[in-house]
């Protein structure tokens, strides 16, 4: 009976813990990032440096919270040569992409997609890191920091240089009601951060802030925060005007009033690829 209730006691004391550690890690289990981690069963790519080494490939950082990670609507396939970037792994590029949190689409393939039909590039190499709800501050001194710092240490071991670095963030900072002179001054170091680390690509600044709940702000935008992304773009070299993604605040745009559905999903990214092609002049 001793021997018998130790059992029990250890199988208790064991799911007590695991209990402990599942509720701690419970946003990274819940978003499937865990699964895309250790369960994506996807076959990495047996080329990679001579992908990565074509004179006719983009290779783009994307960053920012949850509209430049996995939070779309709906599915996509790509048609083109696009890749995923991933932990020094280089895998075909599928939604849910490896690297951001959301289990959804991102905007990023569509981009891809545009931009090879175009022919201003023959293949892209998407480099994703976003996540979900994130302020700007926990990219300049945050846990995103050190995801953000994570994924530019396996670019420099592969010594991958990025042609492109896009940004797409500032929902989270409207409802934290963050200073013009804040945020400026917290992209910046996000900015030189990536410079200091010799990643020299155009750094490309979405104009985003709306977020329709919990601020007062008119239409829920918020003026300080894109008078800050507009500065920024003036003020610091090689800094480029992304898109306005305020302006797709239409109901059949937003799935959620936050998140983009498939339609919205496709305007954005055009709006993204005219950006691109446009400072590809």
């Amino acid at each position: 009976m001793m021997k018998r209730g130790i059992k029990y006691l250890s199988i208790l004391i064991l799911g007590i813990f695991i209990g402990i550690l599942a509720n701690r890690n419970r946003e990274y289990l819940i978003n499937a990032q865990f699964i895309r981690d250790y369960l994506h069963f996807r076959k990495e790519v047996p080329d990679k440096d001579v992908i990565i080494n074509d004179p006719k490939v983009m290779i783009c950082l994307t960053f920012g919270q949850s509209n430049a990670g996995n939070y779309g609507n709906g599915t996509y396939s790509t048609r083109n040569e696009v890749y995923n970037y991933y932990k020094g792994k280089l895998y075909k590029a599928e939604e849910p992409l490896l690297g951001p949190d959301g289990g959804g689409s991102s905007v990023w393939t569509r981009v891809a997609d545009m931009l090879i039909d175009s022919g201003l590039y023959e293949k892209v190499i998407i480099v994703p890191c976003a996540i979900g709800g994130t302020s700007v501050e926990c990219w300049s001194e945050g846990h995103c920091k050190d995801k953000l710092i994570k994924t530019l240490d396996y670019l420099e071991n592969d010594n991958i240089k990025l042609t492109h670095i896009f940004w797409d963030q500032g929902e989270t900072d409207n409802v934290d009601n963050t200073t013009t002179a804040e945020y400026k001054k917290r992209l910046k170091e996000v900015i030189k951060m990536i410079r200091d680390r010799k990643f020299n690509a155009p750094f490309y600044t979405s104009i985003s802030s709306y977020f329709p709940y919990n601020n007062d702000n008119l239409y829920g935008i918020d003026p300080d925060v894109i008078k800050a992304q507009e500065e920024v773009i003036k003020e610091i070299d090689n800094v480029k005007r992304g898109p306005n993604t305020d302006s797709l605040n239409l109901a059949y745009y937003r799935a959620d009033a936050v998140h983009f559905t498939e339609k919205g999903l496709d305007e954005l990214a055009k709006r993204w690829f005219e950006s691109i092609k446009q400072n590809n002049k």
